[in-house]
C-alpha cells in the first residue's frame, strides 16, 4: 500500500516511457524525466517516513524492512501497470514478444523495486537517527 502514492506520482510520465520504448517513438523530453524522478524519490522517503513513525508509535521497533518493502512496492504497481499497457495499448501477439515484454518490464521493475526500497530505507534510518539523537535521557 506504500507505493501507491510514489507510482502515483510518476504514473503519467510511464505511459510515455513505455509508449517510446515499446513503439519506438523518440523520447527526448529528458529534463522532465529528471524531475518526475526527483518528485519519486522525495514521495517514496516522504512515504516511508509516515509508515516509520506510524510503527515506532505502535511500539513496533522492526521498521527496517517494513520501510523498504513498502517502498519498493512501488514496482508492483508499475508492473500492474505494465500489464494494463500491454493488452490495452500494444498490438503483440506470440510467445517471443509477449517473453520479451515482461521479462523487460520484469528485470526494469526489479531495479525500480530496489532503488525505491532503498530510497525508503536511507529515508526511514535517518528519520529513525534523528528521533532517537534529540531524546533527551536526565
Amino acid at each position: 500500500m506504500g507505493g501507491l502514492l510514489p507510482f502515483g506520482s510518476i504514473f503519467i510520465e510511464m505511459y510515455f516511457v513505455f509508449t517510446s520504448f515499446w513503439n519506438y517513438k523518440v523520447y527526448y523530453v529528458y529534463g522532465f524525466m529528471l524531475l518526475v524522478f526527483l518528485i519519486l524519490i522525495i514521495v517514496t522517503v516522504c512515504v516511508t517516513i509516515v509508515g516509520t513513525y506510524f510503527l515506532l508509535n505502535a511500539e513496533n521497533y522492526h521498521w527496517q524492512w517494513t520501510s523498504f518493502f513498502s517502498a519498493a512496492s512501488t514496482a508492483v504497481y508499475v508492473y500492474l501497470y505494465s500489464i494494463y499497457y500491454y493488452h490495452v495499448k500494444t498490438k503483440m501477439s506470440g510467445f517471443l514478444q509477449t517473453s520479451f515484454y515482461f521479462g523487460y518490464t520484469l528485470m526494469f521493475c526489479l531495479g525500480l523495486g530496489i532503488l525505491c526500497g532503498a530510497v525508503g530505507y536511507l529515508g526511514s534510518t535517518f528519520f529513525v537517527r534523528r528521533i532517537y539523537r534529540n531524546i533527551k535521557c536526565d
